[in-house]
């Protein structure tokens, strides 16, 4: 397995398991979110004062191993991770899970909700100052950056072809087969879908469907054109 963990030598309290407070330092997993990450990681997190141990996956299915197998007191797990590393299987204990997100928005407090996180991370904030004020609130059992209820109106605001192209998306259509099925063309799909990764906040159609999905989005079928 090719997940990387440092030992940091510092004294290594008993783990935080069940959200115990009162300890100096922490065990964590992080979840790369790319090859940088993955290398650079590990080297930011030993001059973390506050951390004792911590691991550095790179694919959900390592994520799902460690936290199945090990005891950490932090998990942190990108944003559109979150799905497939929670809810594939049961874990070892029930680390404090942050999620790390590329930019804090609506959709991202929404979805980070929905899975019980403990706050977010910022990915162009991490470093060691942010991480030890971060972990530091932790162990003195506050949250960073509370994951707020989400507004349940998403759906209101998307127009009544958005919500046709979006229902027909999450059943695993192309493009051609959507504007096929609604006498479209092929760019004005596109431009619904344009509008689509606008109002989600996403960057491509997988995190579009992941996030209607978690929002129960997916639930309803499409009104007729």
């Amino acid at each position: 397995m090719s997940t990387r963990t440092l030992e940091v030598t510092r004294p290594f309290p008993a783990s935080l398991s069940g959200h115990r407070t009162g300890c100096s330092k922490l065990s964590v997993f992080c979840l790369a979110m790319n090859e940088v990450s993955y290398y650079g990681l590990p080297l930011l997190l030993m001059k973390v004062p506050n951390v004792a141990k911590a691991a550095v996956g790179r694919s959900a299915a390592e994520a799902r191993s460690r936290l199945a197998g090990e005891d950490f007191d932090v998990a942190v797990i990108p944003l559109t991770m979150l799905p497939e590393v929670l809810d594939g299987g049961p874990r070892r204990n029930r680390p404090r899970i942050l999620a790390l997100v590329r930019e804090q928005g609506e959709i991202v407090s929404r979805l980070a909700w929905r899975h019980g996180v403990a706050g977010c991370l910022l990915w162009d904030e991490i470093n060691v100052a942010s991480l030890a004020r971060t972990f530091d609130r932790l162990i003195r059992g506050d949250v960073p950056t509370t994951a707020h209820r989400p507004d349940t109106h998403l759906d209101g605001k998307l127009t009544q072809r958005e919500r046709f192209v979006l229902t027909l998306l999450l059943r695993g259509m192309s493009n051609h087969q959507i504007g096929r099925a609604m006498g479209i063309s092929v760019h004005g799909v596109k431009r619904h879908v344009s509008n689509l990764l606008v109002k989600f906040n996403c960057s491509n159609r997988t995190e579009v469907a992941l996030v209607a999905q978690r929002l129960g989005l997916d639930s309803a079928p499409p009104k007729a054109m």
